[in-house]
């Protein structure tokens, strides 16, 4: 389905469970922590696979990704994609002083935190409509942007073409740190849910 096939009541109702899973994200992190965080309401939307690379990233962007799969009464895969310097924030903000702790613990916890934001996301939606989701254990990789991209729809094969991506804005020290989730589902898995909803 083509990005521009859905209606911007349901991109509407996607940010708001988006903006849900991230409110309870940010509440997860700041007690993992000890430390205020708070995330901005996100930017949402649906784009084509070709599309991805003209609107959001160029495919040689190299990056820092976290790769999650989705498993239960719905499959897909989510993928958190930083930029290098937005991961060694994301990585300071977990850990105060990481620079001093070797590179095993720090990408530790930068898979802990989309651990958090993607379970996050889960909860909020099966709240909603009332169905069992769940997430295998984060993995981590660095590469171009396209590559990573690219190797997560070989390997899920047969998946839709179109990507919902939640550009996250987290707020830290009156810092904001920015990291995109992309949501790579089986082909009907956002119909289903829109159609759960009513809408």
């Amino acid at each position: 389905m083509r990005s521009n096939s859905y209606t911007v009541l349901q991109i509407d109702v996607l940010r708001e469970l988006a903006n849900i899973g991230g409110g309870n994200a940010a509440t997860s992190i700041s007690t993992l922590i000890n430390k205020p965080i708070s995330m901005s309401i996100p930017r949402v939307e649906i784009l084509h696979y070709e599309d991805v690379y003209n609107n959001i990233m160029p495919e040689d962007t190299m990056v820092n990704a976290i790769l999650m799969k989705m498993m239960g009464d719905a499959k897909g895969y989510f993928l958190f994609v930083a930029s290098q310097k937005n991961s060694v924030d994301l990585i300071n903000m977990m850990l105060p002083d990481s620079s001093t702790l070797d590179e095993g613990v720090r990408v530790s916890a930068l898979k802990e935190l989309v651990n958090i934001l993607v379970n996050s996301y889960l909860n909020a939606i099966s709240k909603v409509v009332r169905t069992n989701l769940i997430s295998t254990v984060p993995l981590f990789t660095m590469d171009m942007f396209g590559a990573v991209l690219s190797s997560v729809y070989m390997e899920a094969e047969q998946y839709d073409e179109s990507i919902m991506i939640v550009s996250n804005e987290f707020n830290y020290n009156n810092d904001k740190i920015e990291g995109s989730l992309y949501f790579i589902s089986e082909p009907g898995v956002l119909d289903r849910l829109f159609n759960i909803i009513g809408i």
